[in-house]
């Protein structure tokens, strides 16, 4: 995990998960899921917003595939994620968690571009409730760092 990671104000939740994943910012346990998402830029002025889908999801981050190339903004921004319920008597509920965009490519094969977001804060009870309902799912691979050439 980079170092600004954990630096950052209101981590409280997700500290200690941060600080047992080593350098390597995908290190994280991840999940192949495909959750409605939202991300919100609060700080402008029209609060622009975003709809895409999960492209993988841990604890500490996730990937959005959406159509439209979004730049990283200095500031950060709102991550709204669905997850399906996992019964029909269940409600849906809204994740809500402060993030920070780290990048934008383009994802080829899946024709859209691809978001990067690291979680900062969860509000209310997002973290756990994220974490229970991953708990539903099967991680994949955290993907291993390739050594450089010599």
């Amino acid at each position: 995990m980079s170092e600004w990671y954990l630096q950052e104000p209101g981590t409280s939740n997700i500290e200690e998960i941060a600080k047992s994943a080593s350098s390597e910012s995908r290190s994280a346990e991840r999940y192949f899921v495909r959750w409605k998402m939202a991300i919100v830029f609060e700080e402008q002025a029209q609060k622009p917003t975003f709809h895409g889908r999960t492209h993988d999801l841990s604890l500490v981050g996730t990937g959005m595939l959406i159509g439209k190339n979004i730049q990283p903004t200095s500031g950060p921004v709102i991550v709204l994620l669905a997850p399906p319920p996992l019964s029909l008597k269940e409600r849906p509920r809204i994740i809500e968690i402060k993030s920070r965009q780290l990048d934008a490519v383009y994802s080829g094969p899946n024709s859209s571009f691809r978001l990067g977001f690291a979680f900062l804060e969860f509000k209310n009870d997002g973290f756990d409730l994220l974490a229970d309902r991953l708990k539903h799912h099967k991680s994949i691979a955290p993907i291993q760092a390739a050594k450089p050439l010599q």
